[in-house]
């Protein structure tokens, strides 16, 4: 299979043209004209992710994240870049595209979270749906730290019934949920001051980390490409893990 289809196919899932103007998405290390029989999708391309490519005979990543961000002025043998490039590994970045596509991001993790009745706003990056019964605060984010398998989970008092959630570094969503009926947030980063807006605003706010906020992306993308491309196996990153500890 050459590698341009299966771009092709990433930009009908997640247009790379609805990406933010700030990312990069896309192919960003490789030749589209690559031959490609197997593929690792992880949340990051890491050391141990290529590493972990290599040993299973990968000629591709695809990632959430871009492993290349802002221009590099330098680029030495520890970059993540100049590895796939020297172990002729492709990667393909399916960065804010995936979180606005209505099968990305913020579906899979309000899939995660079983909530029913949802709406998909792309350009606030927001997914607002029913929880299927009345949480505490503290239940829901019981709730939340086991189905996301998050380290910790740091939340403010309230009810919830609707929420509404913004997967990553979506902390300047909590302002916009309230709006959107909702009376309950959650995400993956938040600052102080929107814990503080999220106070003073009786919505339950929900900081369940970056890493297990998208992580849910990956099983149902890999469900997407190997639905569509039978010939190329997709496999699911084990070496691809939350990069912190919480007590």
């Amino acid at each position: 299979m050459k590698l341009n289809e299966i771009i092709r196919f990433a930009d009908e899932i997640a247009p790379f043209d609805s990406a933010a103007e700030w990312d990069n998405s896309g192919l960003l290390v490789g030749s589209p004209d690559a031959e490609i029989s197997r593929a690792l999708l992880a949340l990051d391309i890491t050391p141990a992710v290529i590493a972990e490519a290599r040993e299973k005979g990968a000629e591709l990543i695809i990632s959430h994240h871009p492993v290349i961000f802002s221009p590099l002025r330098t680029l030495n043998p520890d970059h993540p870049a100049y590895r796939l490039a020297k172990y002729d590994l492709a990667a393909l970045c399916l960065h804010t595209d995936l979180d606005r596509a209505r099968q990305g991001v913020n579906t899979a993790l309000g899939d995660a979270l079983a909530l029913e009745n949802t709406a998909l706003y792309p350009e606030h990056f927001l997914l607002v749906g029913d929880t299927p019964k009345p949480y505490t605060a503290a239940e829901f984010a019981a709730f939340l730290k086991e189905r996301l398998h998050a380290p910790s989970v740091r939340f403010t008092d309230g009810a919830v019934t609707r929420v509404a959630v913004s997967s990553g570094g979506g902390g300047e969503g909590v302002e916009l949920a309230e709006g959107f009926g909702a009376d309950a947030f959650v995400t993956g980063e938040m600052k102080h001051h929107q814990y503080l807006y999220a106070a003073a605003h009786g919505i339950a706010a929900f900081d369940a980390g970056h890493f297990s906020t998208e992580d849910v992306v990956i099983a149902p993308l890999r469900a997407l490409f190997a639905a569509r491309f039978p010939d190329v196996t997709f496999i699911v990153s084990e070496a691809s893990v939350c990069p912190y500890q919480a007590i």
